[in-house]
């Protein structure tokens, strides 16, 4: 009998122990597992606030930007002014013309390069909210991107060389040497809204970067209009494209990377608001609180300024002429600080705005133009040795922007949006986040490579078909390459036959989730 306890108690003990291993076990994994949550909430928390940070670095060196050349585009008035050039002397106007270039070469330095100090600005802010192990685990692939931009500008251009025009002598070599000293820096944040030196046509399709966007995503409803329709239903061959249009470029403004969104015009300011849909004797007007007639204008001008600055001379009547004499301007590109209002694509409901969540946008805040998107990301391999995550990455996307006013001149404390007169003026004072939707964020739109792609790979692809482009690491062929399938085109095709009327749900052709298939 007492043996038979004795088998008992033993077998109890082993299921005891058994029991007790499973508990450890468990436990262990709990304790393992609440390391790598711990690891992957408190990276997450310092990725947010370094995403936050670099974007709002480099809005702040945009609005930076802005003001010097705001600054230098009054020097030049003042200037011209201080000179009272005589408008009937052609040799006295090509005179002041010439030494108001030099003052033109210093804003095109500061719109091509100054906001890469926004580049700069943004890695150590971010930095400044990472840890060490966070940096061992951040992705090069940018900065050698970067480096090998550089290299492609510090050689005259590369690929530009003969087909985009320098913005002043020696731009390309100056601008590589500064992208060559900020490759050569940690970098943990992207600028997710850069703008290459590109040619876009959108008459083209190959041209157009929204297509290869729609391809990659299989967003159908790009196709539902028009000649898109009949491309996706009756595309057969690569013979079957349009000749490319010469691919002549534009001379290169503002930074690949934060720009400005600015315009260099060589105009004189009256024609200049007058070819643009601006009232310029009514924007004198209200700004000055004037009452002017156009053939008034020079008289009353004159009499006002003299009330400000001693630098006119009443007899000569001169001074008016810095508005009605061309010369180079910086101005706000319209269809970026403007016409984006217009199309609903900035602070589209008094909610979604960040300054006065339900309240109407006032109107001194009330543009687009320069914003700064960022990614910010490492690998998180190493962070969770233990747990297998959906993602290798963990990351942050933000957007900032710098915002600012005029001051109205008669102390009334009213205020004017920056881009009031459209010549840029000094009139930055903050940076706010945005929401990330407001911003000019590219999505995946232009990729790295595209300028390659449009002066390199497209002739050869509109020749040669596939083959001539299939050696080519460039993401832009990859979705030539998806075109080109049949059974893609097929499928796509299909789908707009029987959701066609899906498509207009949606607010714009940007919305990620767009008529996808």
């Amino acid at each position: 009998m007492k043996l038979s306890m004795n088998r008992g108690s033993q077998k109890k003990s082993g299921q005891a122990i058994i029991f007790l291993l499973m508990v450890m076990v468990i436990g262990l994994l709990v304790v393992l597992w609440n390391y790598d949550l711990h690891n992957i909430v408190s990276t997450k928390f310092r990725i947010d606030n370094a995403g936050d940070a670099g974007a709002l670095a480099a809005a702040r060196w945009q609005g930076i930007t802005l003001n010097m050349i705001g600054e230098l585009n009054l020097i030049q008035a003042a200037y011209v002014c201080d000179s009272l050039v005589d408008p009937d002397d052609l040799a006295d106007i090509q005179r002041v013309q010439a030494e108001v270039e030099e003052i033109a070469t210093l804003r095109s330095r500061l719109a091509l390069n100054g906001p890469l100090m926004g580049l700069v600005a943004a890695q150590s802010a971010a930095l400044l909210n990472l840890n060490e192990k966070d940096e061992l685990n951040r992705e090069d692939d940018f900065a050698n991107f970067i480096a090998d931009r550089a290299a492609d500008f510090e050689s005259s251009g590369g690929y530009y060389q003969g087909v985009v025009e320098e913005p002043y002598s020696g731009a390309w070599e100056e601008y590589g040497a500064l992208l060559a000293s900020i490759a050569n820096n940690k970098m943990v944040v992207e600028c997710a809204n850069a703008e290459y030196f590109l040619f876009y046509n959108g008459s083209h399709t190959l041209l157009d970067p929204g297509f290869y966007q729609a391809v990659a995503g299989s967003y159908w409803c790009w196709f539902r209009h028009g000649e898109k329709r009949v491309l996706i239903n009756s595309y057969q061959a690569f013979t079957d494209w349009d000749p490319l249009p010469d691919l002549d470029q534009r001379s290169p403004v503002n930074a690949e990377y934060f720009g400005t969104d600015l315009k260099l015009w060589d105009v004189s300011l009256n024609t200049y608001y007058n070819t643009n849909g601006y009232n310029y004797v009514g924007k004198i007007n209200d700004y000055y609180g004037l009452d002017v007639e156009p053939e008034g204008l020079a008289d009353q001008f004159m009499e006002h300024t003299e009330n400000i600055s001693p630098v006119a001379d009443a007899d000569t009547g001169n001074l008016p002429y810095v508005v009605s004499i061309h010369f180079p301007w910086h101005y706000y590109l319209w269809s970026s600080w403007l016409q984006a209002r217009y199309d609903g694509r900035y602070w589209p409901t008094s909610d979604d705005f960040p300054f006065q969540e339900g309240w109407k946008v006032k109107e001194e805040y009330d543009y687009g133009g320069a914003n700064a998107a960022v990614d910010c990301y490492i690998n998180a391999v190493n962070i969770t040795p233990n747990m297998r995550v959906s993602s290798d990455w963990i990351y942050w996307q933000a957007s900032a922007k710098a915002f600012g006013y005029l001051d109205d001149p008669d102390g009334s404390g009213e205020r004017r949006s920056p881009v009031y007169f459209g010549l840029v003026l000094p009139s930055f004072h903050d940076v706010r986040l945005i929401h990330n939707r407001m911003s000019s964020r590219s999505g995946g739109v232009k990729q790295p490579g595209y300028d390659v792609h449009i002066y390199q790979h497209l002739p050869e692809y509109v020749e040669g078909g596939l083959e001539a482009i299939q050696e080519n690491d460039c993401w832009y062929c990859r979705q030539l390459e998806r075109w080109e399938e049949q059974e893609f085109r097929k499928r796509g095709a299909d789908w707009l036959d029987e959701n066609e009327e899906e498509c207009g749900k949606f607010r714009y052709e940007g919305d990620p989730h767009m008529g996808r298939g």
